[in-house]
């Protein structure tokens, strides 16, 4: 990774605060064990050229379904492509 940041700014922050108001509290796919404190929002973006990935607060782990596994890697590679990738990518499944 080449990037990180624990301080939250900018309007993307804001809208995703409000999208966590909507998630907070809630676990879709059941508890997943005792430190999982449910659902939370999550940003997918363009920001100085860099792919970023950004959370309302601060996580230590992140855990989705297989279908929500596959929509968050090619939407990283959607903003990847259209930041210039030049390396071939190809996914075996």
């Amino acid at each position: 990774m080449s990037h990180s940041s624990s301080d939250f700014e900018g309007k993307q922050s804001k809208e995703l605060s409000e999208a966590m108001k909507k998630v907070f509290g809630e676990y879709p796919d059941g508890k997943l064990n005792k430190y999982d404190e449910g659902a939370i929002a999550m940003a997918i973006s363009i920001d100085s050229h860099r792919v970023r990935l950004e959370f309302p607060k601060p996580v230590k782990w992140v855990a989705c379904t297989a279908d929500q596994a596959a929509e968050i890697a090619m939407t990283i590679m959607k903003h990847a492509r259209k930041l210039g990738l030049t390396k071939p990518v190809t996914f075996e499944l």
